[in-house]
């Protein structure tokens, strides 16, 4: 498989316990997506070799680049108080657990096809806002916010899914973010 595109990240407000979604959104454009599973290993030595060895998903970090934060990321994923064109960042604001997806385009043995990915349960934290001056070139600052990928009870944290086409992979974001047909 190559990859050849990336768009759509989509955000969907989490309920628990029951692990519904609501309320998705597509946050920004995306620039670039950096998913890294992290795992539990441990090796077992008997009789002077390794024995048995066991390796278990842990959680997975997460870095988010897009064109921009939509004011309602700040409300849906950093508990921010939202205005139509404010944000108030208070100390005691919370970071909320939320769905996550994004699709990408692949091509396979020349055929163009598109993944979807849903993570299940997320939790993003702000990142570093830097700024500058145009100066003799453009030069786009864009923001980035990390975090962190967690199973549900089930033990499910990631879903993929290929599609035909875009309009497919792209309804399937929205259905898995709960937004319900018209």
């Amino acid at each position: 498989m190559a990859y050849i595109g990336l768009a759509r990240p989509t955000i969907a407000k989490l309920t628990e316990p029951a692990n519904t979604y609501a309320d998705p959104f597509t946050c920004g454009r995306a620039i670039q997506i950096d998913i890294t599973p992290q795992f539990a290993d441990g090796s077992l030595y008997a009789d002077d070799i390794k024995a048995e060895y066991d390796k278990e998903f842990k959680y997975a970090d997460i870095t988010l680049n897009t064109s921009t934060l939509p004011i309602k990321a700040h409300e849906i994923m950093f508990g921010h108080t939202t205005a139509e064109d404010s944000v108030i960042y208070k100390a005691s604001d919370e970071s909320k657990y939320v769905g996550f997806g994004f699709r990408v385009a692949e091509k396979v043995d020349g055929v163009r096809k598109y993944t979807a990915s849903w993570l299940y349960k997320v939790k993003f934290t702000e990142g570093q806002e830097s700024y500058k001056v145009k100066g003799d070139n453009i030069e786009y600052q864009t923001p980035s916010i990390t975090g962190q990928a967690m199973a549900l009870p089930d033990g499910k944290w990631k879903e993929v899914k290929i599609f035909d086409t875009e309009a497919e992979a792209i309804a399937w974001l929205d259905e898995k973010g709960g937004k319900t047909k018209e």
